[in-house]
């Protein structure tokens, strides 16, 4: 009964999806909690199935939620055309509205599920939809060819947009630790794979042919790019030149390559 009414029912809330699992996987526990307790006094009962059920049903209603949020944060990211003639008008302005709306977006999501989710499942589900993001973003500009120094400016700022997100997966704070001066540090890589590739492709946008050697051989960059992937990037940053070549030849030799 509770399965044939929910799908009239909960649709009328917009976190309609979100409740409907909320609520079906905390039923579920009610009835392990009444057969883990039947079952030490009054022998089995089989509510495993209707246990089994309840979950089912909640995890499909996830899903759906899921998908459906991914669907619009791609069309969203489509409206940016690659990111190509970021600069020119009006492609500029398509490429400012996608990103501007789906940073309120994720915002606006994490808002309203807030109140519905634990704070676990809440990071889990919303880092999912931030990875959707960037995976979007890091393939487009990937796949740019030419990157001018001002559309690389233009990325840049669009990149730190999306990375001031991380504020949104801050730890739980006791009352104490709140009033303390320590810096939380965000959750955001524990929840959204690829975000530390996301960053550094930040910092390579906005770096010198040094700085990005530099990350190379004494940061962490190799940790997240392979090495045809940076060279990618430094043939669409800068221009063919001697230095250029001295680079990557630096880079694929410390690869091995």
């Amino acid at each position: 009964m509770y399965r044939a009414s929910a799908s009239n029912l909960y649709p009328i809330n917009n976190n309609g999806n979100m409740f409907l699992y909320n609520d079906c996987l905390w039923l579920a526990d009610q009835l392990r909690r009444i057969v883990q307790s039947r079952e030490s006094k009054q022998g089995h009962i089989r509510f495993r199935d209707d246990i089994a059920a309840l979950e089912a049903f909640g995890k499909r209603s996830y899903g759906k939620e899921m998908e459906s949020q991914r669907t619009i944060i791609k069309d969203l990211l489509d409206g940016a055309q690659g990111f190509v003639n970021c600069t020119e008008p009006p492609f500029s302005q398509e490429c400012d509205l996608a990103v501007s709306t789906i940073v309120d977006r994720l915002r606006d999501t994490y808002n309203r599920w807030q109140s519905v989710l634990s704070y676990s499942a809440l990071l889990q589900s919303v880092g999912s939809l931030l990875s959707t993001v960037i995976d979007k973003i890091i393939i487009d500009i990937e796949d740019m060819g030419d990157i001018s120094e001002r559309e690389s400016q233009r990325l840049t700022a669009y990149c730190k947009q999306v990375i001031a997100l991380e504020d949104m997966f801050l730890p739980q704070q006791s009352a104490k630790s709140v009033s303390s001066e320590e810096k939380a540090v965000p959750l955001t890589a524990v929840y959204v794979p690829g975000w530390f590739k996301f960053q550094y492709l930040s910092e390579i946008l906005d770096s010198s042919l040094v700085d990005i050697k530099f990350l190379w051989t004494d940061g962490g960059l190799k940790l997240e790019y392979d090495t045809e992937e940076v060279v990618e990037l430094i043939e669409a940053l800068f221009a063919d030149s001697e230095h250029r070549r001295r680079a990557i030849g630096e880079i694929r030799r410390s690869s091995g390559r």
